[in-house]
């Protein structure tokens, strides 16, 4: 069994993503016990920022891939708008943190700094993690972009941006998805994801806000990203 050296590990860990209410098959991110507040040590000058995990023989570690499926085709007539009188309440984690503006009413699960808002068919979560340096639209292109790929269901990537965020510069990747099968029905539909990741002190958060493809919640995905901040 290979053991994924400390130092880099956390490039993959923090791609474990919840998407349409299923975790994708990926390893936790590096971090202290779910119980205690994410302490991450600083980068380095020397550290390489979007750097690849490796394991301690020299070779790529990557998670298993998940079975291959074929995209869905989006609804003619996508569900899913939020309803724009939909509240926003302020969510502050003491293990990430963090505080960010998320939806009232959804349902809520937390594990350590990561937490997760899902209603219906729209999951948003923020996942943390330490990383030995900032991503860069390089990286994630390069990297990342290929583990999501072997990681999430019927993967497409459509861009890879860095942007500015009141919280600091961050790197916006929209991609495409198959949601979890619903429980009743089995049915799937495919989703637009918008994955914002950040960088502070050695502490990566990527924020993620799954909707139905298609479907109009471009000032929600303003609104839920500009309001993170750092508390520590």
């Amino acid at each position: 069994m290979r053991h994924v050296s400390p130092a880099r590990a956390a490039r993959v860990g923090i791609l474990a993503i919840v998407v349409g209410g299923a975790l994708a098959d990926a390893p936790l991110a590096l971090r202290t016990a779910a119980a205690d507040p994410l302490v991450c040590a600083a980068a380095t000058p020397a550290a390489t920022a979007g750097s690849s995990p490796t394991a301690d023989d020299g070779a790529p570690a990557t998670p298993a891939a998940i079975p291959t499926q074929s995209a869905i085709e989006p609804e003619t007539n996508p569900p899913g708008d939020i309803p724009d009188n939909q509240a926003f309440v302020p969510f502050t984690s003491v293990d990430g943190g963090y505080t960010i503006s998320m939806p009232e009413g959804w349902a809520r699960t937390e594990s350590g700094p990561d937490v997760r808002f899902a209603d219906k068919l729209h999951t948003f979560s923020v996942d943390a993690g330490c990383a030995a340096g900032a991503p860069t639209v390089e990286s994630v292109t390069s990297e990342e972009a290929t583990l999501l790929a072997r990681q999430v269901p019927a993967f497409e990537l459509v861009d890879v941006t860095r942007i500015e965020l009141p919280a600091g510069p961050a790197v916006l990747v929209r991609y495409r998805t198959n949601s979890a099968p619903d429980d009743v029905t089995g049915k799937q539909i495919r989703l637009d994801v918008e994955r914002y990741e950040l960088f502070k002190d050695g502490r990566l958060v990527a924020i993620s806000l799954a909707v139905p493809a298609g479907s109009d919640n471009v000032d929600v995905a303003n609104l839920v990203s500009r309001s993170f901040r750092w508390t520590t």
